[in-house]
């Protein structure tokens, strides 16, 4: 907490922000895209136990962290996506003509 002191608060969220973007990204570096887009919650518990010992030596506590949102520039997660569905459809169309098959 000394490290703060006469910092204005602005200041303060942003070395907590930096401290926990770059555990963010260093994590971000170890999975792959469809591990991050399957699995938030696991990937925000990596982060949280990986950055919480940095900034409890601010003497700041994480309570919770959480990934709101996962997206990319090149479209490429809601290209999986599509892919998932399409297959989902074709499986249940299958299903349908085997049925009604027998």
């Amino acid at each position: 907490c000394e490290q703060f002191l006469g910092k204005k608060r602005r200041e303060i969220e942003n070395t907590v922000l930096q401290t926990l973007e770059g555990h963010l990204r260093a994590i971000l570096g170890t999975l792959s895209v469809e591990a991050i887009y399957q699995d938030r919650d696991q990937f925000a518990r990596q982060v949280s136990q990986v950055a919480t010992p940095d900034v409890g030596k601010m003497g700041i506590e994480i309570l919770s962290f959480t990934i709101k949102d996962v997206n990319d520039r090149v479209q490429y997660l809601n290209s999986l996506g599509r892919a998932q569905t399409a297959n989902v459809k074709r499986d249940a169309d299958i299903g349908v003509a085997e049925a009604e098959r027998d």
